[in-house]
């Protein structure tokens, strides 16, 4: 049995929180069965300190300041080196996490350290902050204090390698359940975005853009399901577009919800600007519904032309004319549909959980433990 402290400043029972957490979970939940595992994180607005789920203790540390954005990371990497000193432990998986990248723990530790990278958006807090985080990263990464890393795909495994060129380097993708795999039912025809309400990374600002045109040939509904800081910006914008009519905001959208949505939309749309995965595409694909997306870095490792619609980045007009050919072709929808389903198959939580326990202890070994 291994004693793993998983340090996540993201956080499941967030309200909004994105996909790194729920890999945390995923993967986690499986592993409680043989091992005993403390996820670290940060706080938010209603946080306990500390909880237990399905077997897996989650600590809360650091504190948040109202009004400054960035409190509850900066507490959380201060405190977070001297909690990891208090608690025994045989590994230590550290997720990448904003706005530095990494949390130095190994400067904390004598053990294994594997770093776990599903964030990589410093020009989004760059921007924000008007600070050089991506600079100081890197001067973090010649130190040469991280070995191990844990990537979901290869394209951000060749970024880390030209990072650190000796690093250990093992690509285990996000996945899915098994739930996640059904028949689709009666479409409602509508089309679906699923997905935090996030204008610059998500796209969303592109998508009204490609409704507008759309709307100009043909009105077709978009259910725009998820939440965020964006959202009252992306109404006044759809009303600014006239388009209001066609587009219908649902809110966060828990299990229940999703799945519906996912089951009776025609297809889904996905116009982010950046990702470093796309396990929204991959819950899509195990629900027969192909995927209209700009042809990114690593969301490009999940879809193909072969199940979805792969679009130059980020021509707008070309966009907006996949998504009204595809609402005219119900038929090759479903083709791709079923295509994307077989292909997501190869995405399933426990074999990669399986994969992420046995680089653990491959790590191990190659340290003498």
């Amino acid at each position: 049995m291994l004693r793993i402290i998983h340090t996540d400043t993201d956080d499941l029972d967030n309200p909004l929180h994105g996909g790194q957490p729920v890999r945390t979970y995923e993967i986690n939940k499986r592993l409680v069965q043989h091992h005993r595992i403390m996820v670290l994180t940060s706080t938010y607005t209603g946080a306990k300190r500390e909880i237990i789920k399905d077997n897996i203790r989650y600590r809360r540390i650091g504190i948040r300041v109202p009004g400054w954005g960035l409190s509850p990371h900066l507490s959380f990497l201060a405190l977070l080196g001297p909690q990891i000193k208090m608690m025994p432990h045989d590994i230590i998986i550290e997720e990448f996490t904003p706005p530095l990248g990494f949390c130095l723990l190994p400067l904390w530790t004598h053990k294994p350290v594997v770093c776990m990278i599903q964030w990589y958006f410093f020009d989004q807090w760059e921007r924000r902050y008007k600070l050089p985080f991506s600079r100081f990263m890197s001067l973090i990464a010649k130190r040469g204090i991280y070995r191990y890393f844990i990537v979901q795909t290869n394209a951000m495994g060749e970024t880390v390698r030209k990072l650190i060129p000796s690093a250990i380097i093992k690509k285990i993708p996000c996945g899915i359940n098994k739930g996640c795999f059904f028949e689709p039912g009666t479409s409602r025809d509508f089309v679906l975005y699923l997905g935090r309400l996030e204008r610059i990374q998500k796209g969303l600002d592109t998508l009204l853009e490609a409704w507008k045109i759309v709307c100009s040939k043909k009105k077709i509904p978009l259910v725009i399901a998820g939440d965020g800081r964006d959202r009252q910006y992306l109404e006044k914008l759809a009303g600014s577009y006239g388009i209001q009519e066609q587009i219908k905001f649902v809110g966060k959208a828990g299990n229940a919800l999703k799945r519906e949505l996912l089951r009776s939309c025609r297809f889904l749309v996905m116009p982010s600007r950046s990702e470093t995965f796309g396990i929204v595409a991959l819950e899509a694909m195990a629900a027969q519904k192909p995927v209209v997306a700009f042809n990114i870095e690593h969301l490009n490792e999940v879809l193909s032309q072969d199940w979805g619609i792969l679009i130059n980045p980020f021509d707008v007009q070309k966009y907006a004319d996949s998504i009204l050919c595809l609402w005219n072709n119900p038929e090759h929808c479903r083709t791709l549909g079923k295509r994307g389903q077989k292909e997501a198959k190869n995405y399933l939580w426990d074999r990669m959980a399986v994969e992420q326990e046995r680089f653990y202890y491959e790590v191990l070994k190659e340290n003498g433990v």
